[in-house]
């Protein structure tokens, strides 16, 4: 554009003063539209941009409140198993002699030494055998019934064998777990 201001003014057709007007013209409109628009289209994409970091966040910080939430439950509940575990449960029997059956949660077969009456008041369901959350090795222990039905509201998993469905005593005297 600029050669055919030069040739019209070469040509006459055209003022020097004419030519600079119309430049200045020029710029001036490109000037304040790229200006007005390019401030536009920043400030646009810098809503854009700065929304979706919003969002962004948002997502991220509600990913992790709920991984925080279920973190406290998992350690509540452990706390509350430990508990309530640890104030029911019965000493180990020295004269146990008798080998009472359960399945782990790894559906292996395992079993605790207990006495007569212990096996009589597991089979009538008054005892329970539940896992201890604590150990690395797992370690299991007999609690009464109540306990039984707390770490069964808890977390089932832990409980080994219960006999919820209590048996009167002396209904068959076969052998129930062992």
């Amino acid at each position: 554009m600029q050669n055919l201001r030069d040739q019209l003014l070469k040509a006459g057709l055209v003022t020097k003063q004419q030519k600079q007007q119309t430049e200045q013209d020029k710029r001036r409109e490109r000037k304040q539209l790229k200006k007005g628009q390019a401030e536009e289209l920043t400030q646009e994409q810098q809503r854009q941009a700065h929304a979706a970091r919003l969002e962004a966040q948002r997502l991220a910080d509600r990913q992790r409140a709920i991984e925080q939430r279920q973190q406290a439950e998992a350690k509540e509940k452990l706390l509350q198993l430990r508990h309530t575990i640890d104030y029911w449960k019965l000493s180990e029997e020295p004269r146990a002699s008798r080998r009472w059956y359960f399945v782990t949660r790894q559906n292996l077969v395992n079993y605790l030494y207990v006495s007569e009456p212990t096996a009589l008041q597991i089979r009538t369901g008054a005892l329970a055998i539940v896992e201890h959350p604590d150990d690395v090795e797992p370690r299991y222990v007999l609690v009464e019934r109540d306990a039984a039905d707390v770490v069964a509201q808890v977390e089932p998993a832990y409980v080994r064998f219960y006999n919820r469905e209590p048996i009167a005593e002396d209904e068959g005297k076969e052998d129930g777990g062992c």
